[in-house]
């Protein structure tokens, strides 16, 4: 598995679209709203050769409803393209921040 490839594993769509992807899908969790949290949770995950996503978890999370809802975010995506590395398909590490608060 490789953290650091020639081409990184896309999004359909690209960067516009992932983010689009979340805008439109994340919620912000009731019990974060009566605690007033906000701030950033961090997840990882393995997109494979086939480009699904595996071994999802929170590297660094926020509690009351986040964390959970950023591993949802992730496993509902729909394949990704591949990374590479020498010209061939590899598995490849990647880390995303999401952003929690009343305006998100």
């Amino acid at each position: 598995m490789f953290v650091t490839v020639e081409t990184l594993p896309e999004f359909p769509g690209g960067d516009d679209a992932l983010k689009a992807y979340i805008k439109r899908r994340q919620r912000y969790p009731a019990e974060a709203a009566r605690a007033g949290i906000s701030g950033r949770v961090y997840v990882s995950f393995v997109i494979t050769e086939t480009g699904q996503i595996q071994n999802v978890q929170v590297l660094k999370g926020l509690g009351y409803g986040c964390d959970e809802e950023a591993i949802r975010l992730v496993r509902e995506m729909p394949r990704w393209k591949p990374g590479t590395q020498s010209n061939r398909i590899v598995q490849v590490k990647y880390n995303l921040p999401f952003t929690f608060g009343p305006g998100n």
